[in-house]
């Protein structure tokens, strides 16, 4: 029969049952003994374990109980020399001196097992809520057992369902993994178990500790069978939407999280639904692809590019490859191409947040026709590339081409409209409120958003030729990073006007006017704007009144040579002054035709609040309400009690978005294997600029104030949008990104200031520096290292 026990009395009750594992050979004793016996008990470990490397571990009366856990609290020292007996008296001094101090607490002594290959940890249920995953989390890349548990190391994660078929379990290693966890489960007679494992090089498996997870009691029971019943809806789901479309190209689809419009940067994993349904509003429902068609790319009729899948956005991979396709492109080489683009994705799944520069060519930079090559060989034949790359050309040198009709000139008079805008304050009841919202976000999405996708598009055209550029050598990265800190965008602005403010050259007023609109969480109504806030200038420290912008100018050298990859190009009637002058102007566009549409956005969202205000509806009730169902009311009155029938609706989506943080997806979703055996991808982080930095970590959200002092800190951030430009103004280190790509809102503003940023890290390595004291980021060697001190 077996029974729970300490660390240590666990171990030794499974060593004879478990057939999945071994468990390394045990000695343990307790305090009280070591107090009164210790030279005998350094002479047993001896005789058992001759000059071995130990393991020396805490095994707490209070560490392992079924109501309690101090999981992690207690010191372990690994790698002890057992015939050192200083050394391994001292370790032993260690951990007991890291307990309670009861008497009866124990050390466990175990040899270090070598050539670990594999070493992680699974959960046979989702700690927090009891969702029916096994959640494995481990590190085949150290060579060491404690990267899991320590938390300082990189590792990686997947979320298995209970219940899912052996067939969808492709890896034999998590297989082997998942059985032991089986086996463990029936002897314990407990499913909720907290494992710690190891594999040698061998392949043999070694069982290091087994503990109840004591959340378990907190757990709902209708989770699990919930999860059940959703997971076959999206089954169906998935395996539909995969299917052949009408007007779409492309045998079948994938979800992504970060492609194209990337949802998980702007929006988050799981957002609320009044943020995720102005975003489709907005951007995905049709803007997108109306853009891109006005641009020469391939019109699609009524493809969305978001979808949400319990609560989950994501994006719909083949529809978004389908856009960038130049409409000339016959649909024979049309379809080669987006099966071949989401092929090249799934075998390069670290490159799901990089599509356009890594997968799909939506341009013709100076390395097309070298990149295509070795990415997609014997994919066309000579007819069909010629036909291709003469489309791409022709809409490359459309977007390039200085004419009144050129599409970035006319986002950006379009824009103008947005500009003079001007909207006067009223006190009336929310009717009129919500009627004032509807007006500012259809002119937001006819002449902000619609002109934001189109000069969106430039800047990624830009970016691209840019970076061919100096891949072919006609510049260095140095002077790309110069080029881009010589642009003035409205962040610069934004900082030089900060500083005359702190200087008392510029009122508070003034710089609410033209910057107060700007909000942590664009789309998101419990994030306050600035003008709602009274921290941003408490403490303001006096800042020099103008940002460093250094004057870039081409030597005859690099001149030559883009003249020449120009030519090349079939881009004749350009020159590398022109070609610049297009880059700054799509740079600097982007971020000022996006600082006009939030404006929009967020008074938009003050007028939501202020309608849901006069019906006694917090910013919170409103965050779970979706635009249609709003705006609906009016042209169709609500037959309630305005507050009952909203409220109501409120909590309905309370409960939808509470259930759906226990559903586990992966950030990609190739089919129906992935909804049952999730993997959290690790992204590769983009680096932005040069620079280097090495310092203290400070996590900022949303509703961090910004009296907080980030001096010369790294800041980490989830996902940043211009309303986190304050930071700059407190003169940050450098910049993390869990989200974002390289031409995401926030590598541009760290371009432009020549901040250190590695933008994008993706889950593992953002939680690794959150969980580390210090970081290194080096962005020319491309090095983002997390520094513990020991």
């Amino acid at each position: 029969m077996f029974k729970f026990g300490t660390k240590a009395e666990t171990l030794w009750n499974l060593k004879d049952l478990v057939t999945e594992a071994l468990v390394p050979e045990i000695y343990f004793f307790t305090r009280d003994q070591w107090s009164t016996a210790k030279l005998a008990i350094l002479d047993e470990i001896h005789q058992q374990f001759g000059h071995s490397t130990l393991a020396v571990r805490s095994s707490g009366l209070n560490e392992d109980g079924a109501n309690s856990s101090m999981a992690g609290a207690f010191l372990s020292n690994l790698n002890v020399h057992s015939g050192d007996c200083d050394e391994l008296t001292l370790a032993i001094e260690q951990v007991l001196q890291s307990m309670s101090g009861n008497p009866r607490d124990q050390v466990l002594v175990q040899p270090m097992i070598s050539d670990i290959e594999v070493s992680g940890v699974i959960m046979t249920f989702d700690m927090v809520n009891g969702a029916p995953y096994f959640c494995i989390d481990f590190d085949d890349e150290s060579g060491r057992t404690d990267v899991v548990t320590s938390g300082n190391g990189i590792h990686k994660s997947l979320f298995v369902y209970r219940d899912a078929h052996s067939s969808l379990i492709r890896s034999p290693r998590i297989a082997q993994f998942l059985s032991l966890a089986r086996e463990l489960e029936a002897i314990c007679k407990c499913a909720a178990l907290d494992i710690e494992f190891g594999m040698n090089k061998a392949g043999q498996l070694f069982l290091f500790q087994v503990r109840r997870i004591v959340l378990a009691r907190h757990w709902h029971p209708v989770t699990e069978r919930r999860v059940k019943r959703q997971l076959a809806h999206v089954e169906d789901y998935v395996r539909n939407l995969s299917k052949r479309r009408d007007g779409i190209l492309g045998e079948r689809t994938i979800l992504a999280v970060m492609p194209d419009w990337n949802p998980a940067e702007i929006i988050g994993t799981t957002p609320k639904p009044l943020a995720a349904s102005l975003y489709r509003e907005l951007i995905t429902k049709s803007v997108w692809r109306n853009a891109r068609a006005s641009m020469g790319y391939r019109a699609l009729d009524s493809a969305e590019l978001m979808l949400l899948i319990n609560s989950h956005p994501y994006i719909d991979v083949r529809n978004s490859f389908n856009s960038f396709l130049p409409a000339s492109v016959s649909e024979a080489v049309g379809e080669k191409l987006v099966n071949a683009w989401l092929d090249r994705l799934e075998a390069f799944p670290e490159f799901h947040d990089k599509v356009e520069f890594e997968i799909v060519p939506t341009c013709l930079d100076f390395c097309f026709i070298e990149d295509f090559k070795a990415r997609y060989p014997a994919l066309l034949n000579d007819d069909e590339f010629e036909e291709y790359r003469k489309a791409l050309t022709e809409l490359t040198h459309q977007c390039l081409a200085s004419h009144p009709d050129n599409t970035l000139d006319l986002a950006l008079r379009s824009t103008e409209q947005l500009e003079r805008l001007q909207m006067g304050k009223v006190n009336d009841e929310g009717y009129v409120h919500l009627a004032r919202a509807e007006f500012l976000l259809t002119k937001c999405k006819e002449f902000g958003t619609t002109s934001f996708a189109v000069v969106a598009r430039h800047a990624f055209i830009a970016e691209a030729l840019l970076r061919s550029a100096v891949r072919r050598g006609a510049l260095s990265d140095q002077r790309l990073t110069e080029f881009k800190r010589s642009i003035q965008t409205i962040t610069g602005s934004m900082l030089d006007e900060y500083a005359q403010v702190c200087n008392s050259q510029f009122s508070r007023l003034s710089f609410f006017n033209k910057y107060g609109h700007l909000r942590p969480g664009t789309y998101e109504v419990t994030s306050l704007r600035y003008d709602e806030r009274d921290d941003l200038f408490v403490d303001a420290m006096a800042m020099p009144v103008s940002i460093s912008r250094p004057e870039f100018k081409l030597s005859d050298t690099e001149s030559t040579r883009i003249d020449s990859l120009l030519h090349e190009a079939g881009f004749g009637s350009l020159n590398p002054e022109m070609l610049l002058r297009y880059a700054e102007k799509a740079i600097a566009a982007r971020e000022y035709v996006k600082f006009l549409f939030t404006r929009s956005l967020s008074d938009a969202l003050s007028e939501i609040v202020r309608w849901g205000e006069s019906y006694g509806l917090s910013r919170d009730d409103i965050s779970y309400l979706e635009w249609p169902q709003i705006v609906k009311s009016l042209t169709q009155p609500v037959m309630d009690d305005v507050d009952r029938y909203y409220l109501d609706i409120a909590e309905s989506a309370r409960g939808t978005m509470s259930a759906a943080h226990a559903f586990r997806l992966g950030h990609i979703v190739y089919g129906v294997q992935d909804i049952y055996v999730a993997t959290l991808n690790r992204s590769v982080p983009n680096f932005i600029g040069l620079g280097a930095a090495s310092g203290r970590v400070f996590q900022l959200e949303a509703n961090t104030p910004t009296t907080v002092n980030i001096k010369n800190c790294i800041i980490c951030i989830e996902n940043a949008d211009p309303g986190f430009d304050w930071i700059f103004t407190k003169e940050p280190m450098a910049l993390i990104t869990r989200f974002g790509g390289a031409n995401s809102h926030m590598a541009v503003r760290c371009a432009e200031l020549g901040l250190p940023a590695a933008i994008g890290c993706g889950d593992q390595i953002f939680q690794r520096v959150l969980q580390a004291e210090s970081v290194e980021l080096n962005c020319a060697d491309k090095i983002l290292r997390p520094l513990y001190v020991n």
